[in-house]
């Protein structure tokens, strides 16, 4: 009697369906990228922030920064602007190749390949690689990035126990958006001792005096200290000579980190001045931008 039972339950058991994963349908802001080893340059290959935007129907907007080496210590910047389509199962893949000219004497033209996947409806892993062909006038220089993991997230959690997780990536977004695209992105390196933001790199847009916007990536300095609550707080105030003109430079940056996110702000500003006479030419800044991260 026993004997029946056992072999028609398993018979039952054997008979049932598998039942299907439902798929992925994430939506909304991710941002992060990847950043290098210390020692090695915070602009150096290797290096990157990544935006992605997902729509209604499986759309899929891309924007990153790439840094690639070309060779003596040299690097260069490439920007990738793209839309694709998330496949079921949360895969995504564009190669494509975007011209840039930055000024009229300098054109950047930049052949990439990036697939990635959404591994939930918060979190997309992936590789990007580039080479970046710059021609300043007439004069043409090959640059590589390398293949580059990198990570985004949307930022749902809260900051979690106070206090930075060792040698961990924070991934997320800022209150700044490209002109009808994905929020910038902004990426976090932890030491291994969870005591300072080895490197950061963020995405970011500045308002100029003479109604031009201004984008670029930028970073705080290296190994900003974390407190035992987690805080941290960075200014570079500073000066650069360029030509005629000196760049006064007022940055600020501060965060919140926990065992599951970060949040914080920066605000960047700068006023070019004539070298000669002191007058000022130009001013640049941002306002206080808020930022937050998962992990």
């Amino acid at each position: 009697m026993h004997g029946v039972c056992a072999g028609t339950l398993a018979a039952v058991t054997l008979a049932v369906p598998a039942v299907a994963e439902a798929p992925l349908s994430p939506r909304g802001n991710f941002g992060g990228g990847a950043l290098v080893s210390p020692p090695r340059d915070i602009f150096g290959a290797g290096n990157a922030v990544v935006a992605l935007r997902a729509l209604p129907e499986r759309r899929l907007e891309i924007e990153a920064t790439l840094r690639a080496g070309c060779g003596a210590k040299r690097t260069a910047g490439g920007d990738i602007a793209a839309t694709t389509k998330v496949s079921a199962d949360g895969s995504f893949a564009k190669k494509d190749t975007v011209t840039q000219q930055p000024d009229p004497l300098t054109t950047v033209i930049t052949t990439y390949e990036l697939s990635g996947r959404f591994t939930t409806e918060q979190s997309a892993e992936g590789t990007v690689s580039a080479t970046i062909e710059r021609s300043v006038e007439g004069r043409r220089t090959s640059c590589k990035t390398g293949k580059v993991d990198f990570g985004a997230r949307r930022p749902v959690t809260g900051v979690g126990k106070a206090g930075a997780a060792k040698a961990a990536r924070y991934f997320g977004t800022t209150a700044q958006r490209s002109a009808g695209g994905p929020a910038r992105p902004i990426v976090l390196r932890i030491s291994a001792d969870g005591r300072r933001i080895t490197y950061a790199l963020f995405a970011y847009s500045v308002k100029c005096s003479d109604d031009t916007v201004q984008i670029g990536v930028e970073a705080p300095r290296t190994n900003i200290r974390v407190d035992s609550r987690g805080r941290v707080s960075d200014r570079d105030r500073s000066t650069q000579t360029e030509g005629e003109t000196v760049v006064h430079i007022d940055d600020r940056f501060t965060g919140e980190l926990g065992a599951k996110g970060a949040r914080g702000t920066f605000a960047l500003s700068d006023r070019t001045t004539d070298r000669a006479s002191g007058r000022a030419i130009q001013t640049c800044k941002t306002g206080t931008i808020r930022w937050r991260a998962s992990r």
